[in-house]
Parts: structure tokens; C-alpha cells; sequence
């Protein structure tokens, strides 16, 4: 295999999966949202409307970012030829409406599909309901 061919060649799902691992523990909306395709769908399982686009998803990222303080506990990965399955656990600091700060952890489950060029097209975010409702509700949030 010649270089050239080698740099056209995209990354595997793995690396891939790493790379945007990366955006996610850094907090980089730019760096998430360059692997997205144009048109792709980010949803989040929570009852809340699906995210439709590269920059829609650029700026979901950023007031994500803004507005939650949460880091994530790596779980499986299972890797496919266009797609990978995630667990992780979500560490969220919260404070309590007295004011006391506290950490929830909440199980979440993402699927991510890729297409041929190797951007994600679809990211499907599964939280544990219970976990992420009693965490919201001790933290005295609405949602």
C-alpha cells in the first residue's frame, strides 16, 4: 500500500471511536461536531426533540457544555463495521436546592452509527430514566 493510500484510507471505527471520545472528555463542540456528517441526527432519549445537523449539533454541544458539569465512567464498547455501542456512566455534579453540592451517577447507553466516509450520522443517547429523573429531582431541576 502506498502512503497516499494510506492517508485517504479512513480511520477505523475504533479510532474513530477514540478520537471523538476525545471531544466528549474535553468538552470541544467544534471537535465533536467535525465528525458529524451535514445532515446528522443526535438524540437523546429523554423525551426531548432529536438534534438535526452539524451546526445545530455544534451549538446543542456548547450549551450542554454550559450549562451541565458532568464527566464520564467508561463502560463496553462493542465496535461494528459502521457503527459502535457505548456504556458509560455519567458523573453529574448537582447541588441540592439547600445548596449542597452532591455527584449523580447515571447509567447511559450510546449508539452511533457512521457512514461510509466515516462521519457519524446518528448518535442515539439512552439514559437510565430512574437514575437520570431522581438525580434531576434531588438537584430540584424541571425537566
Amino acid at each position: 500500500m502506498t502512503a497516499t493510500a494510506q492517508i485517504e484510507r479512513p480511520l477505523s471505527v475504533a479510532a474513530l471511536f477514540d478520537r471523538y471520545h476525545v471531544g466528549w472528555e474535553t468538552k470541544d463542540p467544534d471537535l465533536i461536531a467535525s465528525l458529524h456528517s451535514d445532515d446528522t441526527v443526535f438524540a437523546l432519549h429523554d423525551g426531548t426533540e432529536p438534534v438535526t445537523g452539524r451546526e445545530r449539533l455544534r451549538e446543542h454541544c456548547r450549551q450542554l457544555f454550559a450549562t451541565f458539569d458532568f464527566t464520564q465512567e467508561m463502560g463496553r464498547r462493542l465496535y461494528g463495521d459502521d457503527h459502535w455501542v457505548f456504556e458509560w456512566t455519567m458523573l453529574l455534579a448537582l447541588t441540592e436546592p439547600g445548596g449542597a453540592p452532591f455527584v449523580a451517577r447515571v447509567g447511559m447507553l450510546d449508539v452511533v452509527t457512521l457512514n461510509d466516509a466515516g462521519e457519524v450520522v446518528r448518535k442515539d443517547v439512552y439514559p437510565n430514566g430512574r437514575e437520570m429523573h431522581g438525580a434531576f429531582v434531588r438537584a430540584g431541576i424541571d425537566r
